[in-house]
């Protein structure tokens, strides 16, 4: 009895990510991501060692050199 609606989340989720531009739906990604992350380590008690941290840094200053980039180009193409 439970099929159909497991079956039709991921189905609605799809139907939204069509509705919003591929940025922020990847932004969104990178923050479940992020909660997944603190539940694990916060909740759980998950171990989070010095290399899984610096790994985990890189991705979010890549992310954040990302989002600069689209910020700069956008401002200049309002100039």
């Amino acid at each position: 009895m439970a099929a159909g609606p497991v079956t039709a989340v991921p189905l609605l989720f799809a139907a939204g990510a069509r509705r919003i531009p591929l940025s922020m739906l990847g932004l969104i990604q990178y923050i479940t991501l992020t909660l997944q992350l603190l539940i694990g380590v916060v909740i759980y008690g998950e171990y989070l060692g010095h290399d899984q941290l610096i790994g985990y840094g890189a991705i979010w200053a890549a992310r954040a050199v990302y989002s600069l980039e689209g910020f700069y180009r956008a401002r200049a193409a309002r100039v």
